[in-house]
């Protein structure tokens, strides 16, 4: 059974990060699908809300594109469904979840997929080149952030960004920070804020505002925002606030509309080797 040419943008979203391998190369064929309506109903299910609906990316990276970064053929994509990639908050499926046969069904699915589609559908419009302008000349994105080894660590790395999270994610950050925080969906931390604003004040009358780095029952680690690392034993802290659902990134203030596209496109190479 073949599967029409409509359904293309049903991308499955299991390719965040992984071991450097070898890509597609375009016009590769592509294996046919043998139940499209079936991979489209486990994608749903299971990619859906990182990816969306018709993986155009969003706290996952988005995948409408002819080639997929880091994958070789269908056996490597498939562990990557099957196993997760460590380090990462792309998760493996259990067998109870994907059998061995689903997985590879999904997996087929993505690259005919891949192999039908005509342009990129990720909605990038902007200038990546004046977007990388934007982002080192005026400093305030490098004084909170790391790319390749530049900058600072307050905020998130964004080194490899492009591959990590979508186009439309990455707009609402830079226009609404606070309204979508990454959570941990790994370890012990799982379904906590991976980067947790904190304010202290200590008995001696300190302040520190900053990023929270580590914590335990005895110490905290945050990462202040003049990038300083601090380390605080917890029995000469007066007060701690942890500021769920909040950002330091200011709002994008006096950056226009085709600013932000332009950062959002130069955001989305990063790690994509463009």
């Amino acid at each position: 059974m073949r599967i029409e040419k409509s359904a293309w943008p049903l991308l499955l979203p299991f390719l965040l990060l992984a071991a450097p391998a070898a890509a597609q190369e375009p016009g590769e064929v592509a294996p046919e699908v043998d139940d499209p309506e079936r991979a489209e109903r486990l994608y749903r299910a299971h990619c859906g809300r990182c990816h969306g609906v018709q993986g155009l990316g969003g706290e996952g990276p988005g995948l409408a594109q002819l080639v997929l970064p880091r994958v070789a053929d269908q056996t490597q994509l498939e562990g990557f469904i099957r196993d997760g990639i460590p380090g990462t908050g792309m998760p493996g499926v259990r067998a109870r979840v994907l059998d061995d046969d689903a997985v590879a069904l999904v997996a087929s699915y993505v690259l005919w997929l891949g192999a039908q589609t005509a342009a990129d559908a990720s909605g990038v419009t902007g200038d990546a080149e004046r977007g990388h302008d934007l982002f080192w000349a005026g400093g305030d994105c490098a004084s909170c952030h790391i790319v390749a080894g530049q900058g600072t660590a307050v905020g998130p790395e964004l080194t490899i960004i492009g591959l990590r999270r979508g186009a439309d994610y990455l707009r609402e950050a830079l226009t609404a920070p606070a309204a979508r925080l990454p959570v941990a969906r790994l370890g012990v931390r799982s379904g906590f804020f991976e980067y947790l604003p904190v304010r202290i004040v200590t008995d001696s009358g300190d302040i520190y505002n900053g990023m929270r780095m580590n914590e335990d029952s005895f110490t905290i680690q945050l990462m202040t925002l003049s990038g300083a690392l601090v380390s605080l034993d917890k029995g000469t802290i007066a007060e701690m606030e942890k500021l769920v659902g909040h950002s330091f990134m200011p709002v994008t203030q006096g950056l226009d509309d085709d600013d932000v596209e332009d950062l959002v496109a130069y955001l989305t190479t990063l790690g994509r080797g463009s």
